[in-house]
């Protein structure tokens, strides 16, 4: 009985996590409102959860706020190249569907679009828990993004389902969107976590 109320168990641990996790969503979404700073944010999220697969997350507010604040320049870069990149493969699908062309062309066309769409999705998906576990150049970060992104495919799609299940969630609870973004985050980073120790075992190896 004394072990179910320790502090100490796994079960309580857990709900701390838990707990951690609603404060961070609220956070994230409260910083992300100027949406230029949505990358920052999201970076600030990841490095906690990140730190809490690890067992080594802080004091929520503090942690986020100094991630942030960290980040903020490589972030917001990232993040105006992740948007400029997906309008225009938005521009190009939207373009394939409106011109002219022969069918045969526009299947292949729409095809290609939609490889490359979901190449981006994937990639950018690594993009800010590469930069919050990492101290990399932005020009380093998006080849590594994209390499983890297509050598870990089944890791990749899992994260993308995660996403796509907290989304729907969101869709249907749109006032608990930020917690669900969050819990979102917080699952991928026990997944992400597994990739980036096989690439850090890669590199102290070499």
């Amino acid at each position: 009985m004394n072990h179910l109320f320790n502090p100490e168990n796994r079960f309580w641990n857990f709900m701390n996590k838990i707990t951690d996790v609603f404060l961070l969503g609220i956070l994230w979404f409260l910083f992300s409102i100027p949406v230029v700073t949505m990358g920052a944010a999201t970076t600030s999220l990841y490095q906690f959860t990140l730190k809490q697969a690890d067992d080594e997350e802080g004091y929520v507010f503090k942690s986020f706020l100094k991630a942030f604040m960290k980040n903020f320049r490589q972030a917001t870069m990232l993040w105006l190249i992740v948007l400029a990149a997906g309008a225009f493969l938005a521009a190009d699908m939207w373009a394939c569907m409106r011109i002219s062309i022969p069918s045969g062309v526009r299947v292949v066309c729409f095809g290609v679009l939609l490889c490359l769409s979901l190449i981006y999705i994937l990639t950018a998906l690594y993009i800010f828990p590469v930069l919050s576990r990492f101290c990399l150049p932005i020009k380093t970060i998006l080849p590594h993004s994209f390499i983890m992104a297509m050598g870990n495919l089944y890791i990749s799609v899992t994260v993308l389902v995660t996403y796509m299940v907290f989304g729907v969630l969101a869709w249907h609870i749109p006032v608990l969107f930020p917690v669900f973004m969050a819990l979102a985050a917080f699952i991928s980073s026990y997944l992400f976590r597994y990739v980036f120790a096989r690439y850090q075992e890669d590199n102290d190896a070499a």
